[in-house]
């Protein structure tokens, strides 16, 4: 009798791990990107260079999944969704895209590492979420900015930039191009502020 039990364990445990191996240890998250910019402004080019850091970041935004912010300031992840990199990393590189388009400065740049450089751009990104209010979700973006004159270690000026818009639900094909046209929003705002600042 013992003999029997031992194998039909044997058999049912053979069995789980087989079901085990099957089914995937993760569910699968898909992998997004912004929408392609809409910033239309274009300057006259200023014979300065300027270099863009990655963003510091809390650790609720320093990651790849889209931050979800609910009623009660629970801090979630969500489901099924990521960024094609890290949120600053994101916010970082549209920016560099939109100034360089915008002819903002001579020369833009995004790699810190030994670049002898005019002025730089340090970021704080604050917000990069879906949140709730109440019931209603929102996109938010808000960044801190200090734009910095490399040839002195001046800071010549500081900002807090933020943008939010309801979205009419919480699902993907909604809050997506919310997050496009924010990134846009506060990206043509930071660009006009620094060429107030180089006056």
């Amino acid at each position: 009798m013992r003999k029997v039990n031992q194998l039909l364990a044997s058999v049912v445990l053979g069995t789980a791990l087989t079901a085990c191996s099957v089914l995937p240890s993760n569910p699968p998250v898909n992998t997004y990107r912004l929408a392609p910019s809409t910033v239309d402004v274009v300057l006259q080019p200023l014979k300065l260079s300027l270099v863009v850091p990655v963003p510091e970041a809390n650790r609720t935004v320093a990651h790849q999944r889209i931050t979800v912010v609910t009623a009660d300031n629970e801090v979630r992840a969500y489901q099924g969704a990521r960024w094609e990199d890290t949120a600053p990393v994101v916010f970082r590189n549209r920016l560099v895209e939109d100034l360089q388009r915008a002819h903002a400065y001579n020369t833009v740049v995004s790699n810190d590492e030994n670049v002898n450089v005019d002025r730089s751009l340090h970021l704080d990104l604050q917000s990069y979420q879906l949140q709730y209010k109440d019931t209603q979700p929102e996109v938010v973006i808000s960044v801190n900015a200090a734009l910095v004159n490399r040839r002195t270690s001046e800071i010549m000026a500081s900002r807090r930039f933020t943008v939010e818009q309801a979205v009419a639900s919480a699902q993907l094909n909604d809050i997506l191009p919310v997050f496009a046209q924010l990134n846009d929003k506060i990206n043509e705002e930071v660009i006009i502020w620094l060429r107030q600042q180089e006056h």
